[in-house]
């Protein structure tokens, strides 16, 4: 794990937990892992052909697209 992979897990206290902390309340517990994003038109034409032809939600898609992605994981390992 690089340098700066570890200062971002330490700005981000609860990135390695699996069982919610007392403080944190059960909605934001729930959605830690999920993210947005605002797409063009041209890309998200794109990105719903590309889900739908491989038979995946959006999730699935963007978790595949993560996962294989060279500059995010070097040592190709499909975690999608």
């Amino acid at each position: 794990m690089a340098e700066q992979e570890r200062q971002q897990l330490r700005k981000n206290p609860y990135a390695g937990l699996d069982e919610r902390p007392p403080e944190v309340n059960t909605n934001d517990w729930k959605n830690r892992h999920r993210i947005s994003a605002k797409l063009t038109a041209v890309n998200y034409q794109d990105f719903y052909k590309y889900c739908t032809r491989n038979g995946w939600s959006f999730s699935s898609g963007a978790n595949a697209l993560i996962a294989t992605h060279p500059e995010i994981n070097k040592e190709f390992k499909n975690n999608a």
